[in-house]
Formats: C-alpha cells, sequence, structure tokens
C-alpha cells in the first residue's frame, strides 16, 4: 500500500463525511439535545460504524466478495426507515424542548449507540464501503494485513471526525446562543427527508 493512496482515501473519506448528511444531521440533533457532550457521544458512535463498516469491506475485499444488488437494496431500506425512526425521535423530543438545553444531562450512553446506528444505517456510507473503497485500494487489497487494516481504519476514523468536529463546534455555539429547538427541528427534518429518499430509492 503506498502514501498515495492512504491520502487518497482520507481525502475521499473526509468529502464523504463533511457533506451535510445524516451524520450532520444526528450531531446536530445530539448536540440539541445535550450540548457539547451529547453531540461529542454521538460523533463517537458515528466513528464506531465507520470503523465498524471499515472492517466489513476489507473482509468483502481480501474475500473478492461482492454484496448482492438486492442485498444493497434491502440495506439500503432498512438504513432509510432507521434514519426515519432516528428523525421522528428527534422531531418529538424538539416540541418539549428548552431553548438552551447546556445544563440538561448528557445522555451519553443513548446518544453513542443511536449514534453508532444513524452511521451503521447510513447509505452514504453503505455505498462508500461497498462501492468506492474497493476501487481506491485497487491491487494493493490483496496486501492488507493485519497493520493494514488498522491503518485504513485509522484513515477512515480520523478523517470522519476531522470532517465532524466543525459541525459540533457550529451546533453548539447554536445552542450557547439560545437556538437548540431551531436546530433540532431541522436536524430532525434532515433525517426524516434523507431516510424517506433512501427507502424510496431503494423500493424504486
Amino acid at each position: 500500500m503506498t502514501t498515495d493512496i492512504w491520502i487518497a482515501l482520507a481525502a475521499a473519506n473526509f468529502a464523504a463525511s463533511v457533506a451535510p448528511g445524516q451524520n450532520v444531521a444526528f450531531v446536530g440533533a445530539a448536540t440539541a439535545r445535550s450540548g457539547l457532550a451529547g453531540g461529542a457521544a454521538a460523533i463517537g458512535g458515528i466513528l464506531a460504524a465507520e470503523a465498524a463498516w471499515t472492517v466489513l469491506a476489507v473482509g468483502l475485499i481480501l474475500k473478492a466478495r461482492a454484496v448482492e444488488p438486492e442485498l444493497l437494496l434491502a440495506l439500503q431500506a432498512a438504513g432509510g426507515a432507521a434514519l426515519i425512526w432516528c428523525g421522528w425521535r428527534a422531531l418529538r423530543s424538539a416540541v418539549a424542548l428548552p431553548q438552551a438545553v447546556c445544563g440538561l444531562p448528557p445522555l451519553r450512553a443513548r446518544l453513542a449507540a443511536e449514534g453508532l446506528w444513524v452511521g451503521l444505517a447510513n447509505p452514504l456510507a453503505l455505498m462508500f464501503f461497498v462501492s468506492l473503497l474497493p476501487s481506491l485500494l485497487g491491487g494493493g487489497a490483496a496486501a492488507l494485513g493485519p497493520r493494514e487494516t488498522g491503518l485504513c481504519i485509522a484513515v477512515v476514523v480520523a478523517s470522519s471526525a476531522a470532517a465532524l468536529t466543525p459541525y459540533l463546534a457550529v451546533s453548539t455555539a447554536l445552542v450557547q446562543a439560545g437556538l437548540a429547538r431551531g436546530l433540532n427541528l431541522i436536524s430532525a427534518a434532515s433525517l426524516l427527508v434523507v431516510g424517506a429518499f433512501a427507502v424510496s430509492r431503494a423500493l424504486a
């Protein structure tokens, strides 16, 4: 594996992670509900999902196995349904959410678990790890031993963290400015839209 491949992997994953989507929306919703600690816990769960996706993708590459189109569509539909569920929960919580939530107890464990679920249900992550990652690694995939696999996970997690951290900072600033309810409503609506789009594409 050459340095160029690792740089390309980091850049591609950063671009996929920094684009506004379900991960960004969930970080905003979690921060609105429990402040900085809640948003950080959500990111932790999302990064754990990214690591799991990387392990799965590397396993498929090493075994030269492709995901069946029907399974891909089923995963996309299930992921969309999960995002709709998370969006609905966030929308319901926004009704009773005070404008400033920094004093609320951070639900770290629950938000980390939900972040893991959102990360696993991410349709963009599904396409990235099943389709784009194998093409990025190319012929070097055959040389992926434990050390290279660990480095691959580190590159993915680090680039995802770098992409999501600015959103956490912005979300925290909005919460401190008394805009927690608006942030949660926008984030919840985004999760619902992305989830509905993923389901409709899978069923089309």
